[in-house]
């Protein structure tokens, strides 16, 4: 933090831990439980898996590259708050535009490009959310901050299952005179979706940190190998971005395609993969919130590798299920897990953050999370389609894991 800027007050915090709250249940009700599954199922069930993989994939792809480009400039130019106030307001409006999607395959493409749209840009708002973390409070506080933040996202999460199950889907005749045969519960979540992210999240528009610019000597391309020499010379932090590259993509893949494989798998109906989705983010949002004093007192590496392991080997016995009851019992543990590798993983990154390169930074960190991100859903939808088995596609999940766990650095990198 710039000397010269005042800390930021405790609201000033709050309101950092209430944006998760916020930005949470807009991937979860779009991309994992509601609309995907029913892009997948009625728009276009022959081949909607497939179709959203590459979707998925490319949204990723162009946001790794796009991300060190956007966080070096935001750190040069003081813009990190802008950005992300931009990227959250666009990210809530294509959002809610998938209101217009009816259940027709003539809505297949409009769909896709909404679609990626929404992923990219509230993606972008998490690059520049991450960036605020060292601006928030300090080193010693970064897990507790940040494990608050996940929590509560995932609680956000539950708060806004249950509404969208409740007032939207379960309702029979449904409320408001609307008939669900037309989709309507599934367009009226996304209007929903992007009024729940600009409510929640203007506590940190108004009262977020708004870091100073740095200039910075040389032309862009001099700048980018600045911050890529930056990154070089911290201990460990090569390893690092490599093995956050393997294990996000398997989330990334997790979490796109969770419910999809629900569905086609297990059979589970809209009303089901919802109690499914606020059961497994009534786990994950308690294993955050427990993580973060562990984060604090024992490392984030040692978080990140036990998390990693625990997230195998449930994914294992729940990708081999047999039946629904071991599916959902090996789903809700592995839900424990989710949140503390996520939290630590960006402990792990803001304890060496520097202050003059936050942003840039960060935009490495989504850089990792990004540029081979597009691989895990990519082979999925490859999968599936060449052997015509949800559960081959999902397997790529385990092989991403377990290769994040073995890449990360030694633990006596870790800093204090």
């Amino acid at each position: 933090m710039n000397p010269a800027q005042s800390k930021p007050g405790q609201a000033a915090r709050i309101s950092w831990i209430l944006y998760d709250w916020a930005s949470s249940p807009l991937p979860t009700l779009h991309a994992t439980f509601v609309f995907a599954v029913y892009f997948t199922t009625v728009i276009a069930p022959e081949k909607g898996s497939f179709y959203w993989a590459q979707m998925t994939a490319l949204s990723a792809f162009l946001l790794a590259f796009a991300a060190p480009i956007i966080g070096r400039y935001a750190d040069s130019k003081g813009l990190i708050k802008q950005g992300f106030i931009v990227s959250s307001v666009i990210a809530a409006a294509v959002t809610a535009a998938l209101w217009v999607i009816q259940p027709s395959s003539d809505f297949i493409l409009l769909a896709l490009i909404l679609s990626g749209l929404s992923i990219f840009f509230s993606e972008a708002a998490f690059l520049f959310y991450n960036g605020l973390l060292p601006l928030i409070g300090s080193k010693s506080e970064y897990g507790q901050l940040s494990g608050l933040g996940w929590g509560s996202g995932y609680i956000g999460a539950i708060v806004a299952l249950l509404l969208v199950l409740f007032i939207l889907i379960l309702p029979d005749p449904p409320l408001f005179g609307f008939n669900g045969d037309k989709g309507l519960s599934v367009r009226l979540t996304m209007l929903f979706a992007g009024a729940w992210l600009i409510i929640f999240a203007l506590p940190l528009f108004i009262l977020g940190p708004k870091p100073a610019a740095r200039p910075l000597e040389g032309n862009f391309t001099t700048q980018m190998i600045a911050s890529l020499r930056q990154a070089g010379c911290i201990p460990g932090m090569k390893r690092f971005l490599i093995a956050r590259m393997m294990f996000t993509d398997g989330l990334v893949t997790l979490f796109a395609f969770g419910g999809i494989f629900a569905a086609k798998v297990f059979f589970f109906s809209q009303t089901e993969i919802l109690i499914f989705a606020i059961a497994l983010n009534v786990t994950a949002g308690l294993g955050a919130m427990l993580s973060g004093k562990l984060t604090d007192s024992f490392g984030p590496s040692l978080v990140m590798r036990v998390s990693l392991l625990s997230l195998t080997g449930l994914g294992i016995i729940a990708i081999m299920a047999a039946d629904k009851s071991v599916f959902w019992a090996a789903s809700l543990i592995l839900g424990l897990f989710i949140g503390p590798c996520q939290s630590a993983a960006r402990v792990w990154m803001a304890k060496r953050v520097p202050a003059e390169h936050t942003a840039s930074m960060f935009g490495l960190f989504a850089f990792s999370g990004k540029v081979t991100s597009f691989i895990g859903p990519l082979l999925y939808g490859w999968l599936v389609v060449f052997t015509g088995h949800e559960r081959s596609g999902m397997a790529i999940v385990i092989i991403l894991l377990l290769l994040g766990y073995f890449i990360l650095p030694p633990r006596h990198n870790e800093a204090s």
